[in-house]
């Protein structure tokens, strides 16, 4: 190969190579975040969690309001996005890590894993009218009959609300 062909080759190639990372880099729009919001029966005592709080009662720890009454915790269904967030977010799990982690507590004999309610008007509903559920949902999808709660002290309409993937 002469060199002004090597020349040529090589320049093609780096020129290749910046074209493709610099439609790589300028391409990628900004997905948007999305928000989940932590919700309870509207005469819930509640009005706070925090986020270590919500770990623990998704992952299967007792845990009480104000009044006394067990807190329940109710889920999506397995593989939906919001719970592939949520437990990225709230549980540091992938959906691999969680459903590793649900088998081992059923196999040591311990609590089992929070309800999934599908679809999410059941799921609305069953948060509605079962005093202690506690669910998330997109905040669009909160109707009258529920309480949103502040995760941290931090309402879902802050900008380092920590509920969003």
């Amino acid at each position: 190969m002469t060199r002004r062909r090597l020349l040529f080759v090589g320049c093609l190639s780096l020129l290749c190579t910046y074209s493709g990372l610099g439609a790589a880099v300028f391409s990628t729009a900004a997905e948007p975040r999305v928000s989940l919001v932590v919700v309870v029966q509207k005469s819930s005592p509640l009005s706070e969690l925090s986020l270590r709080d919500l770990k623990r009662l998704y992952l299967g720890e007792y845990l009480t309001d104000a009044d006394g009454k067990k807190l329940m915790a109710l889920n999506h269904p397995p593989q939906s996005p919001d719970r592939v967030g949520f437990d990225e977010v709230v549980l540091k799990m992938t959906p691999e890590q969680a459903g590793r982690f649900w088998i081992d507590r059923k196999i040591r004999g311990q609590p089992a894993a929070p309800r999934s309610v599908a679809p999410r008007e059941l799921l609305r509903k069953a948060v509605a009218v079962l005093p202690g559920a506690v669910a998330y949902l997109r905040g669009g999808e909160v109707d009258a009959a529920l309480k949103v709660l502040a995760i941290d002290g931090k309402r879902p309409d802050a900008a380092d609300y920590p509920l969003q993937y």
